[in-house]
């Protein structure tokens, strides 16, 4: 099941993505140099939809493409959705775990989870279950690594997510078992 449709983040302008791909570079070097970069970074901030710090300018090339920190940065800023229906929310934890996003949209999803179930904690829930639940052995055997068998169903991880942060959505079966009792926050 991959996002649905309404879901999915809308395409940018390829002449904005292209003029910020041509500022990077020209923002790092007055940075690196210790010069002022506050024109190339004014424009930067008028593009993007997120702000960043001049040490992510610095160091982004470690953990990502010049191209996905530029489309991170125009990322749309999530909103609660009042019409999520549960196999949306299902639907996009289901892009998590077939790998089908890319990582800007990646960095946006989770996002937008985290905006839809606040105080949920969700991307602990969907990486590190064990984690989540406080208790490594619902999920790992004695040697360390995941057992198959006890990874959770997106369903069972929107059911969580719903009842840490109290919010229910419509279409929620009403025969959804989550297998383990919710843990204490913390």
């Amino acid at each position: 099941m991959s996002i649905p449709d309404r879901l999915k983040i809308k395409p940018v302008d390829e002449n904005v993505v292209a003029r910020m791909l041509e500022l990077l570079p020209d923002i790092e070097e007055e940075l690196e140099a210790g010069g002022d970069a506050e024109a190339l970074l004014q424009e930067w901030h008028q593009l993007a939809n997120h702000r960043y710090t001049t040490d992510a300018f610095l160091n982004y090339w470690k953990s990502t493409s010049e191209e996905d920190f530029v489309l991170t940065a125009l990322n749309p800023e999530p909103t609660v959705d009042q019409e999520l229906q549960f196999t949306e929310a299902c639907a996009v934890i289901d892009a998590f775990k077939t790998g089908e996003l890319s990582e800007h949209e990646t960095d946006y999803y989770l996002n937008w989870l985290k905006t839809q179930f606040p105080e949920s904690n969700i991307s602990d829930l969907i990486f590190w279950p064990d984690e989540w639940f406080g208790d490594a052995s619902l999920f790992r055997d004695p040697g360390g690594a995941f057992r198959p068998e006890s990874e959770l169903t997106s369903e069972q991880m929107v059911g969580y997510a719903m009842t840490r942060c109290g919010r229910s959505l419509p279409g929620t079966p009403d025969d959804l078992v989550l297998p383990h009792p919710l843990p204490p926050t913390g």
